[in-house]
């Protein structure tokens, strides 16, 4: 990490976790090194946030790109490695953005619905982060997030605020609609399978 982000990312684990009750778990399921995507569902402008602060090494998002209209918050952002694409993702700049942080090695945040989820229910997923995935040859850990929706209720502790992080999912070698489908159907899959353990638990 570089120092600023290490910084900010230390600050802010030790807030969320005093104020917020903040935990992680599977986190030692992202590799350390080397191209990885993380596929989460999305249900909070917190959440690229969140989900960062449980891996151990610098994360890049794709944010929309009106964000970047305020200079002020587009010099924080992207001090933080977030990325500006147009509304609706994963169409070709998000694509060719998503590529080129992938093959420098880096670890690359996405939501496969394409966008929050005002119910928090799970939504269709959209097979772009099977097609990335596979161009690029870089595993994905499926991710969920819970609690970001209502901070209140996790600052009141009536709520859980968590992330959990399950095992990788390496992608295949086929390059057809149906196999991208596949991998992103394997990843929803996951992380349904994380949202059930997180409501037992």
């Amino acid at each position: 990490m570089r120092l600023h982000y290490r910084l900010g990312w230390c600050f802010l684990l030790a807030s969320v976790r005093v104020l917020f009750g903040f935990r992680t778990r599977g986190s030692e399921n992202v590799p350390t090194e080397g191209p990885v995507i993380v596929a989460c569902n999305h249900i909070s402008y917190w959440d690229p946030v969140l989900i960062g602060l449980g891996i151990r090494r610098e994360v890049y998002f794709m944010a929309k790109e009106e964000l970047f209209d305020n200079r002020f918050l587009a010099w924080l952002i992207r001090a933080y490695n977030a990325i500006p694409v147009p509304r609706g993702a994963l169409g070709l700049g998000a694509f060719g953005a998503a590529s080129k942080v992938l093959a420098s090695g880096a670890a690359l945040l996405i939501f496969p619905e394409g966008t929050r989820s005002l119910t928090g229910e799970l939504g269709d997923a959209r097979p772009g982060v099977g097609l990335i995935a596979t161009r690029a040859r870089a595993p994905v850990v499926p991710v969920h997030i819970s609690g970001s929706a209502n901070m209140g209720a996790a600052f009141a502790r009536r709520r859980k605020l968590e992330v959990a992080y399950a095992s990788p999912i390496e992608p295949g070698e086929e390059r057809t609609r149906e196999a991208y489908c596949e991998i992103t159907g394997r990843i929803m899959d996951s992380i349904r399978e994380l949202r059930r353990e997180s409501e037992a638990a």
